[in-house]
């Protein structure tokens, strides 16, 4: 008997058992839950922390805060009824933070939290899904770093935004793509369908990924992934009495944006240039160039009509979820159904890539060993540079939200909800920072297109605050273009001002002069 093995005899009954084996099995459990405790702590600490000390990264954030709020009251009332689940976007991430904020009551903090979980989530599954593909643990080790100590993927994760959990589902349903479990992998690009309208295509994708894979297709997973769009028609119809309602409320936002900012109605070198900029930034140039290097290896053997390599069929379903998702912003994009790109769009592709440009190393690596030391020196570099971009940028959204939120506590203090008075402001994020109710507001979509008829609109409509702020679209700002802070704009004068000097942001709030 081996020093390993021990044995007790009852009667003609021999029982063996392993005691070496077993425990070096306990160790081996006990030091992999430790490494899965580190990762998360590493992913969770900056997140958990941002959640309390960092401002949302938009002004819609504080739109998803309002509905978190307005849900969880009726939760709390026993209200709530399926029509409420209707809005401008899909539920699922205003409904879960609903519903955390049934018992923590604060609804900023809920929602804030919720996304940093999910952030938290998605840097566990960027580990997953690299040693998925590549079997290398020191691999799947370096991405898990990208990802969780990337400063625009931090800030946008500790914002009330769909854009992290978004992601968080889109990651657990390619992990499950590539384990094979198809259902599993339908659930969550359902759920990725009830956050974001864009992942409606994996209706098609994710049959067309098994069915490559396995030359068949699951009716199951088929019928699942068709519940997001039919539930929501169903929300619509409920809510409004028309199943179109959303789409048709998605025309007239894009109607009005256009008329208060006709220049991005239709294309210009500056703006492209700027788009294409925020794009390769936020989305990691290293990251573009690999997928589009690893989509050619997948390629060049169809052209020739060969057999694709088994570790290169591995990465196929990661090459479709990403090239999807970026065909889906730039169709967006060149239709004006999104047009301005900002980082938060790129920050998707960044997501998804990562495991992509960790596979395209190993294996470049592998066939060009010559040049590995330089392609990882490049690619340290340029992940280094995009960071140190992405970062500027947020210290420069800090400085942004202080100039903005300075005028909104302002009007917090001074300006009285149940007046009849209204306050004009085109700012959106100094309107949600306010917390003033949204028909308290008016803005240029409704406003006159000529100076005087301008300035009796502001009467007619009992305007007690004027904010004036240099942004393309704003009527004041086109109307008073060499205006001067300390200047009268009569019948208002000034009250104060609020700027940041990167970037350049000057707000500007006017009072209606009191009458003698």
């Amino acid at each position: 008997m081996s020093p390993e093995q021990a044995h007790l005899r009852f009667g003609t009954v021999e029982f063996c058992w392993y005691p070496q084996t077993l425990l070096e099995s306990a160790r081996q459990s006990t030091k992999q839950r430790s490494w899965w405790l580190t990762l998360f702590l590493v992913a969770a600490i900056p997140r958990i922390l941002g959640a309390f000390f960092l401002p949302n990264a938009f002004g819609d954030a504080y739109v998803y805060i309002r509905d978190i709020g307005e849900m969880s009251t009726k939760m709390r009332a026993g209200t709530f009824a399926i029509a409420d689940l209707y809005g401008f976007w899909l539920p699922l991430y205003q409904f879960l933070s609903a519903l955390v904020n049934v018992f923590i009551g604060n609804g900023f903090y809920a929602g804030k939290l919720v996304s940093a979980v999910f952030g938290v989530g998605v840097c566990l599954l960027i580990y997953g899904i690299t040693l998925q593909v590549t079997a290398h643990r020191t691999a799947a080790l370096l991405a898990f770093l990208v990802i969780a100590l990337n400063p625009l993927h931090i800030f946008y994760s500790v914002s009330a935004m769909t854009d992290v959990p978004h992601a968080f589902f889109l990651l657990a349903s390619l992990y499950f793509c590539l384990k094979e479990r198809w259902v599993l992998a339908a659930i969550f690009a359902a759920l990725a369908g009830l956050t974001r309208m864009e992942s409606w295509m994996f209706i098609a994708l994710i049959p067309l990924i098994q069915f490559f894979r396995e030359r068949r297709i699951s009716l199951a997973a088929v019928a699942i992934l068709a519940i997001p769009p039919i539930f929501w028609l169903y929300v619509s119809w409920k809510a409004t009495g028309n199943w179109r309602a959303c789409f048709e409320a998605r025309r007239e936002y894009h109607d009005w944006l256009f008329a208060a900012n006709p220049t991005l109605a239709h294309f210009s070198l500056p703006h492209i240039f700027r788009d294409g900029a925020t794009l390769l930034v936020s989305a990691d140039i290293a990251v573009l160039i690999a997928a589009f290097v690893v989509a050619w290896l997948v390629i060049k053997p169809l052209i020739r009509r060969a057999r694709i390599q088994e570790n290169v069929r591995a990465i196929v379903p990661a090459l479709i979820f990403f090239f999807a998702t970026m065909g889906m912003i730039l169709l967006a994009y060149l239709t004006g159904a999104m047009p301005i790109l900002f980082p938060r769009y790129g920050l998707i592709l960044f997501t998804l890539g990562i495991p992509i440009l960790t596979w395209a190393i190993l294996t470049l690596r592998e066939r060009r060993p010559q040049l590995a030391r330089r392609l990882l020196i490049s690619v340290v570099a340029i992940l280094a540079f995009d960071a140190s971009v992405e970062l500027v940028g947020s210290v420069g959204l800090l400085n942004q939200i202080s100039a903005q939120r300075a005028v909104a506590d302002y009007l917090h203090a001074h300006f009285q909800p149940d007046s009849k008075a209204r306050i004009f402001c085109d700012e959106g994020t100094v309107q949600a920072l306010s917390g003033i109710p949204p028909e308290k507001f008016l803005t240029s979509f409704d406003a006159p297109r000529d100076r005087e008829g301008f300035l009796n609109y502001l009467r007619e409509k009992n305007v007690e605050y004027l904010v004036v702020v240099r942004q393309e679209g704003s009527t004041p700002s086109r109307f008073f273009p060499q205006l001067k802070y300390g200047e009268l704009l009569s019948p208002f004068e000034p009250v104060m001002s609020s700027y940041s000097v990167f970037p350049p942001t000057d707000i500007w709030l006017y009072r209606l002069r009191p009458t003698s």
